[in-house]
């Protein structure tokens, strides 16, 4: 899909973030946005959040780092890519106004971008702003013969239960409400 942002999900292997800016090589995206927050996995002490390490290896690649934007997710334990997406929302919302954004794409990991697509709409959903999503190409398995080996048959299954959960059981939230930010302190104002 056309668009002038790209969102990167920060907790992407290495592998997944060049594919990522070699999208925005050819994209001609106004400004990339990396997300995540303080997970264990894959994560260093040099940085405080995925999408602070995301943003760092984007910069390695050459991403300049006037048009990278880090928007870090507070911690949570359910529906962090929702929150994720809020907290993009809420960035756009207080710092870029009206016709600036013509549309956002949203680069995930292969299976999962489907549930990103779906939580990112859900998000956006006060917004007339259409969102577009790129898959990452897996390095373990190929889409297409996903069942062959390990690594895919866990992916597909994995992600085919959170896609479920996510079209079944995940109840939008009030917008700006506690339980949209619930990530947040339950005394922090949401604004």
């Amino acid at each position: 899909m056309k668009a002038n942002i790209l969102v990167v999900e920060g907790w992407l292997e290495p592998a997944a973030l060049s594919q990522a800016y070699a999208e925005y090589k050819t994209g001609h995206y106004d400004l990339v946005i990396t997300t995540g927050g303080p997970e264990a996995r894959n994560f260093t002490d040099q940085f405080d959040s995925y999408a602070e390490q995301a943003a760092y290896q984007l910069a390695l690649l050459g991403l300049d780092e006037n048009k990278l934007q880090v928007v870090a997710t507070p911690a949570s334990a359910q529906d962090r890519t929702y929150l994720s997406a809020v907290m993009v929302r809420k960035f756009i919302e207080s710092s870029i106004v009206g016709d600036e954004v013509k549309g956002i794409n949203v680069f995930s990991a292969d299976v999962h971008s489907r549930r990103t697509q779906f939580l990112y709409q859900q998000a956006f959903n006060v917004l007339p702003i259409p969102i577009g999503i790129i898959s990452a190409v897996p390095e373990d398995f190929t889409l297409e013969n996903w069942w062959q080996t390990s690594a895919g048959a866990k992916t597909v299954l994995v992600e085919l239960i959170g896609w479920i959960y996510a079209h079944c059981c995940f109840d939008l939230p009030v917008r700006n409400s506690y339980q949209e930010m619930w990530g947040l302190p339950r005394d922090e104002t949401i604004k």
